[in-house]
């Protein structure tokens, strides 16, 4: 069985993938709604506290990107015409890219074949009089070396600024990176470790290099005169929003980072044997966070880089090459550096992204290794019933339901059967859907005018056309429709899902809710297999909240809310960090208790 080559897919497994969750959500929510005026820096001042924490370092702040913070560290250094700053030839441009704009040249530096970081022992060649700094990339997570870039920065008087872009909780000999030189900047750009979407930080113990890249990153502002400009200055900042967002991030940094370390250690039990690979490293004393998990291909391998990526593709895998060496783009000149020409032209990075799953991880390897022409059998766990086999089957359910119009699901007092896109042709259905959303509006956090167009644009794209989302008609037992309930948000490697659109829209029938309910909740722990099934709902319906508790739903989590109004709009919205605002309602959060329904 071991040798037999895997199945396929229908879903791209991705390269990159945050982690994100309700706590974002709000955060994020709450800034856009309440961060204005003497609020509009509340996120930012928070974030920026718990992040100067985490690294351990005494002064920084926040900016819209890594380069940003690249750039102004250089800049309040007084790096520009005429000098150079020594970068590693593998990296993201920005890194070189910050060099230039400061009218300043960059000069590229080979790497260490095993780490793939900045080769510390090329460093001193490229050495001269007009050389001012050294920017060591800590690549994919890795550490750099740092005693040998010291004691020739000691030696010639350089500036270290450390490119900790890709490595936030990396190590090194117990310290993080960001705090291993003279200054750093990290990037929280959608694909890193902590995203805020894009951002970045600028980190220093030096207090006066602090100053005076803040003075230039608020346009060169004189702090002692209001709008009064003395330089020429940049604007790289960082919004409320996005450090509302990475707040919520950085609470959860070390739970980021052990997951990327997870994701690693299952390619590296899988494909570790092979001889013709080479993995990411940890060196000794350091922690790598390993936020790509790459590969190197041998030179024994037949494939070429880009057509092993292809064959990845054709087996639903992304992926992407590793870094093209920097001097071989066209603004820059040559340089003789074998191994960054040698390494990443060969090198790939796996889909490493936070929502990765074990079983995922075993499909990648799997076709890796059938690929290779290597033996499955490390990758057993993919046979014959994996994650991914799951998932599909559970899609292909939903799929199929949702298009069977002779489905029905028995229950005591009547059936429910799939809502299917005939009933967008059927004007009685689109009227009476219509009629029961406009009754129930009050259950909406949106409480928008409801009309048939609208229902029908709702019914067409937010659940015909949503994959993880199915409605049904409740029909009591004479066959009358009275009502409809859903399912929703599936999160098919969890395997968990939402119980929603609960409405009964006719009388009588009593309980015919509760059983309607308690048939998706058996299909969803019997068919789909789902274990956990999720419920929200406003707290101002005692009614419902018992039905529901009557299911076996137990609260797990409240959260306050206020109305505003906005165009003639009701919304309901949290109130997270703004506790003087009145609190009219709740939205409350329930979860199958199981030990209940067993």
């Amino acid at each position: 069985m071991s040798n037999n080559p895997p199945g396929l897919t229908k879903n791209l497994i991705l390269t990159a993938g945050p982690c994100i969750d309700y706590k974002e959500v709000n955060y994020a929510a709450d800034a856009a709604l309440n961060g204005w005026n003497h609020q509009h820096s509340d996120y930012i001042r928070d974030f920026e506290a718990l992040f100067k924490n985490y690294i351990g370092v005494d002064h920084g702040f926040a900016t819209s990107s890594c380069t940003g913070a690249l750039h102004l560290a250089l800049l309040a250094k007084g790096i520009g015409p005429g000098d150079e700053v020594i970068v590693p030839e593998t990296s993201w441009i920005a890194t070189a890219a910050a060099v230039v704009y400061t009218g300043a040249t960059p000069i590229f530096c080979d790497i260490e074949a095993d780490s793939w970081v900045m080769d510390s022992s090329k460093l001193e060649k490229h050495i001269s009089p007009r050389t001012k700094a050294i920017i060591p990339v800590h690549l994919y997570g890795q550490p750099v070396v740092m005693e040998p870039i010291w004691d020739l920065a000691k030696k010639h008087n350089l500036f270290i600024l450390e490119d900790a872009a890709p490595s936030i909780g990396s190590l090194y000999k117990g310290k993080k990176t960001g705090n291993l030189g003279h200054a750093a900047a990290f990037s929280f750009q959608g694909a890193k470790a902590v995203v805020t979407g894009e951002g970045g930080f600028l980190v220093t113990n030096d207090e006066e290099l602090k100053n005076r890249a803040y003075f230039i990153n608020d346009h060169g502002r004189d702090p002692s005169r209001t709008l009064y400009n003395i330089e020429i200055g940049y604007k790289y900042k960082m919004s409320n929003i996005q450090a509302a967002l990475g707040l919520a991030q950085m609470q959860k940094a070390e739970q980021i980072v052990e997951q990327k370390r997870q994701i690693f250690s299952w390619y590296q039990d899988r494909l570790g044997d092979i001889d013709e690979l080479s993995l990411n490293i940890e060196r000794p004393e350091t922690r790598n966070i390993f936020w790509m998990s790459s590969l190197v291909l041998g030179d024994q391998i037949k494939f070429e880089r880009d057509e092993f990526i292809t064959e990845l593709k054709k087996r639903m895998i992304d992926s992407r090459p590793m870094f093209h060496p920097m001097s071989g783009f066209p603004m820059f000149d040559s340089a003789d550096n074998p191994v960054a020409y040698s390494i990443p032209m060969r090198g790939i990075n796996l889909p490493s992204g936070h929502a990765r799953t074990e079983e995922e991880i075993d499909y990648v390897c799997a076709h890796i290794r059938d690929l290779l022409g290597k033996d499955i059998g490390k990758c057993a766990k993919l046979q014959p019933q994996g994650c991914l086999a799951f998932r599909d089957e559970v899609e292909s359910k939903l799929a199929n339901m949702k298009a069977d119009t002779k489905l029905q699901i028995k229950i005591p007092q009547g059936h429910l059967s799939p809502v299917t896109a005939q009933s967008l042709s059927k004007e009685e259905d689109i009227s009476v859907l219509a009629k029961w959303r406009k009754a129930a509006q009050d259950a909406f956090p949106a409480q928008f005018e409801v009309t048939e167009e609208g229902t029908k644009r709702w019914l067409e794209n937010a659940v015909l056309k949503t994959a993880d989302r199915i409605l049904f008609w409740v029909h009591n037992d004479t066959g009358v429709k009275i009502g409809h309930v859903g399912l929703f948000r599936f999160d098919l490697s969890q395997k968990f899902c939402e119980l929603d659109n609960i409405v009964r829209g006719e009388t009588g029938s009593p309980w015919i809710m509760q059983e309607a309910c308690q048939a998706l909740i058996d299909l969803c722990q019997g068919e789909l297999k789902q274990e956990d099934v999720y419920l929200r709902v406003f707290s101002n319906n005692p009614k419902a909240l018992k039905l529901y508790e009557n299911l076996g739903m137990k609260e797990i989590q409240r959260s306050p809310l206020r109305k505003i109004e906005e165009n003639g709009v009701i919304k309901w919205v949290d109130v997270i960090k703004a506790p003087y605002e009145e609190i009219e309602r709740y939205f409350i959060t329930y979860k199958l208790d199981r030990d209940v329904t067993e």
